[in-house]
């Protein structure tokens, strides 16, 4: 890094290295925009997304060795010219078998990239990649050495026990140092390295992000940075039990010492103490002494029963990822819902799995055509789930949760608007779709969905809104609101809003057009999954 750099490498007395930062930053704040050393499609999506820039598309596979695919010829041009000549070439005379080469694990396809090219061998030099501790342990060693052996072979170099090791220590350093290259409708979409961003350390209360568009990498402040501070990010799901979250740090080779795992701090806990709490004032959860002072902070009772039930969603999403029939999703989510049942009556739904049980409902509710059902259990994820597991309204999952309301009240605005104004009032007897349908008929809908859609474009970084898909999808949906007639008078509002949203006038506005709407909603989800899916 150059020393005008906003980040730098530093020594540091117990994690070996650290990436600190060399001026402050406030949380949103884009720290540096990385580009690669190493960025590879998985095998899964080799032919659905671009192998140069990983965007997803109909890229088209490469003519000559059938194992790389390209957006347009741009992208297929500064392939050729970084790695891929030597590549394709290598691949092509070593393998005859096209499906075998499209086959290759991509942990070995970044190896063979890596000794076709110095310039990715230099960049992992410095790296560590803890092989003393890997080949102590057999199985894991065997399968690095099998790796090795075919890098050597499929690059056409050398297969001498030098050779081998040498590539075997160089995967080391590959798979050590790597991101998921992760993409929000495909999952993990691919395999990223860059040095420099791989000497931020791990920390399960981490200050700092990483986002992904295209081909760069953006480090994003989570927390306030101060000059000077260690910049750390999350390895693993944070918001997972302790013993989940050490099960997949033991590939790091090391324990996590931060407060959340020294102390075993819960969900709620953590939100407690964060450093952005006092940032949800323009946020579904103003009022932040809920963040403050939740009852699981500090009842004892309530801390034994997230302690007992927290777990990991794994299970949960590999056993969906197997099961297309909506009836038979509904199933597993109703399980899974009444596994949890201790979690739900002490209202404790920011646990983990609980949040993520919650948004596959909701989901499950829209492919079912379902919207308002959809969208008041979506609105409960965003005000009882999401603030307490990510404090800062800046975090992308914050974000989406946002998008997700606001997607949905596009839904439910064209249904109620088409029902007639005689529909039948609420009384004791009413059903809870005629209830959930009179609150959406109280509701200014259109202008909600155009509030939070202007929430989700303020918390976004201002100098990539046109490249971070999230804000692209929610400038189209609020120009198409903004072009609806007739609104002159909710649009006046909304922009003085907009202009200061700080404002006595402004916040009473928020607080009865957003968070009134949003929390009313929130507890008819409590309703809806009280009825379909406790018993």
């Amino acid at each position: 890094m150059s020393s005008s750099s906003p980040v730098e490498i530093r020594p540091h007395p117990s994690k070996g290295r650290a990436l600190h930062a060399t001026k402050s930053f406030p949380p949103g704040a884009v720290i540096f925009s990385f580009t690669p050393l190493l960025l590879l499609p998985t095998v899964a999506c080799l032919t659905s997304v671009c192998s140069h820039c990983l965007r997803p598309g109909e890229p088209r596979l490469c003519s000559r060795c059938h194992a790389a695919a390209y957006c347009d010829a741009t992208c297929q041009a500064a392939a050729w010219k970084a790695v891929h000549s030597r590549e394709c070439k290598a691949l092509t005379k070593t393998i005859r078998d096209e499906e075998r080469r499209r086959m290759l694990p991509t942990p070995t396809r970044a190896l063979i990239q890596a000794l076709l090219w110095g310039k990715i061998r230099d960049g992992l030099a410095d790296l560590e990649g803890h092989v003393l501790e890997k080949r102590a342990e057999g199985d894991e060693w065997r399968d690095i050495e099998m790796m090795a052996v075919a890098g050597c072979a499929f690059s056409g170099l050398g297969r001498g026990d030098q050779d081998v090791r040498m590539a075997a220590e160089m995967l080391c350093k590959i798979q050590n140092n790597s991101f998921q290259r992760f993409d929000s409708e495909l999952g993990v979409a691919g395999l990223y390295l860059e040095p420099t961003l791989a000497m931020a350390n791990h920390s399960c209360i981490p200050n700092a992000s990483v986002q992904f568009i295209g081909r760069n990498a953006l480090l994003i402040a989570e927390n306030p940075i101060r000059a000077g501070d260690e910049i750390e990010i999350a390895y693993t799901f944070y918001t997972d039990p302790l013993p989940k979250r050490r099960e997949a740090l033991a590939h790091y080779k090391f324990t996590c010492q931060c407060l959340r795992c020294r102390d075993n701090l819960n969900v709620y806990q953590v939100a407690a103490i964060s450093p952005c709490v006092n940032l949800n004032s323009q946020s579904l959860v103003p009022d932040v002494s809920k963040l403050r002072n939740h009852p699981a902070t500090s009842s004892a009772a309530k801390q034994a029963i997230v302690n007992q039930h927290s777990e990991s969603v794994e299970h949960i999403v590999d056993a969906l990822a197997v099961i297309e029939s909506l009836s038979e999703r509904r199933k597993l989510l109703k399980s899974e819902f009444i596994k949890k049942k201790a979690l739900v009556e002490e209202e404790l739904w920011a646990v983990t799995p609980l949040p993520d049980i919650l948004y596959r409902i909701s989901m499950l509710y829209s492919e079912e055509e379902n919207y308002a059902f959809a969208l008041a259990v979506a609105c409960l994820v965003a005000t009882a789930c999401d603030p307490y597991q990510y404090p800062s309204p800046y975090h992308p999952i914050r974000l989406a949760g946002l998008f997700t309301v606001a997607n949905l009240l596009s839904n439910t605005a064209a249904a109620t608007a088409s029902q007639t104004s005689s529909a039948v009032p609420v009384s004791n007897k009413a059903t809870l779709e005629q209830e959930i349908e009179e609150t959406l008929r109280e509701i200014d809908q259109a202008s909600l969905c155009q509030m939070l859609l202007i929430m989700i474009l303020r918390y976004t970084p201002d100098e990539y809104g046109t490249e971070i898909g999230l804000a692209v999808r929610a400038r189209a949906l609020l120009d198409d609101i903004e072009k609806l007639a007739g609104r002159e008078k909710e649009t006046s509002l909304i922009d003085e809003w907009r202009r200061d949203p700080s404002s006595e006038k402004s916040q009473a506005f928020f607080e009865f057009a957003v968070v009134k709407q949003v929390d009313a909603l929130a507890g008819l989800g409590k309703k809806v999954l009280r009825r379909d899916f406790e018993s």
